[in-house]
Formats: structure tokens, C-alpha cells, sequence
């Protein structure tokens, strides 16, 4: 059985910063509306689904191993929502969404629901970070007010869950 520490979030939400220094805007053409070039949007929906991705597999592991376990049953349902609207983004520029790459099996498990939702708490905030730095640029209408909703519903709701229950 896998933990999951603080120290290994860390090593994750660190290793988004080239990601992020690779997406510099101001040394990027832009596109005629001012936005972000289309490759650079990507790169910016790929972080941004794969996070939910990542999150939606470990809570339901979390669930396979402790059964219907709140806040988990609560916060799956939320991340699925918010994988599935940053996928319409996707759609709505005809570009294909990735599938899901995390598999329960090849995810962190914990040793009680309290460490589980310890982990929660460093997820969260790790994606509130991860929607922080996306949010800095020069993003469409559309993509920013999902990423808003997103970023808003982990600060506002995951986290305080998982800090009751941790």
C-alpha cells in the first residue's frame, strides 16, 4: 500500500512551474483576439484535466478501500463534474480531450480515512495553486470562467471538507 505524502504533492505542484514557464504569453505570439495561442490553451486544459483526472481516481480510491466515506463520495462527484467541463472546452474548440490516465491500482492508497483526507487537504490546495497560476494568463472568456468555478469550488467546499474531517 502506497502513501501519499505532503512531500510528494510538493514534488507534483513543483513540477508544473516549466510547464508554466514554457506557457509564457508575453514571449508567445498571440492569437488576433488577444488570447492564448491555441497550443499554449492546450497545454493550459491538459493541466487542468488531468488534475481532475488524478484527484477523481485517488478519492475513488479512497472509496474502494473504505466504502462511501464522506467527504469523498461528495468530492468525486464535484471533480467529475469539473473534468467533464473543462472536456467541453476541449469540445468546443473541436479538440479531442484526453482520457483519464490514472487507474485506482496505480494510485496512492492510505492507511485510514484521516490520512486519506490529510492528503485531501494538500491536494486541494495544490489545485487551488495549479488554477492560481493558470488564471495568470491571457485566457478566452469561456476557459477562464471554468477554471474560476473550478479553482472557487476547491477553495470554497473540497477543502474545508477535508480539513473537518482531517
Amino acid at each position: 500500500m502506497r502513501t501519499i505524502t505532503s512531500r510528494t504533492m510538493w514534488a507534483v505542484a513543483l513540477g508544473l512551474l516549466p510547464l508554466v514557464a514554457a506557457c509564457d504569453t508575453a514571449s508567445s505570439p498571440t492569437s488576433p483576439s488577444g488570447t492564448a495561442p491555441t497550443a499554449v490553451l492546450e497545454t493550459l486544459l491538459e493541466r487542468a484535466i488531468l488534475d481532475e483526472y488524478q484527484a477523481e481516481t485517488i478519492y475513488q480510491g479512497v472509496i474502494d478501500d473504505f466504502g462511501q466515506v464522506l467527504p469523498f463520495v461528495n468530492v468525486l462527484t464535484a471533480e467529475e463534474r469539473h473534468s467533464a467541463s473543462v472536456a467541453r472546452l476541449y469540445a468546443t474548440r473541436a479538440l479531442p480531450a484526453p482520457v483519464n490516465p490514472y487507474t485506482v491500482s496505480g494510485i496512492a492508497h492510505f492507511s485510514s480515512v484521516q490520512s486519506a483526507c490529510a492528503a485531501g487537504v494538500t491536494a486541494e490546495r495544490a489545485n487551488i495553486s495549479l488554477y492560481d497560476t493558470l488564471l495568470a494568463g491571457d485566457l478566452p472568456a469561456d476557459v477562464r470562467q471554468v477554471f474560476t468555478n473550478n479553482r472557487a469550488a476547491s477553495l470554497n467546499n473540497h477543502l474545508p471538507a477535508f480539513l473537518r474531517c482531517s
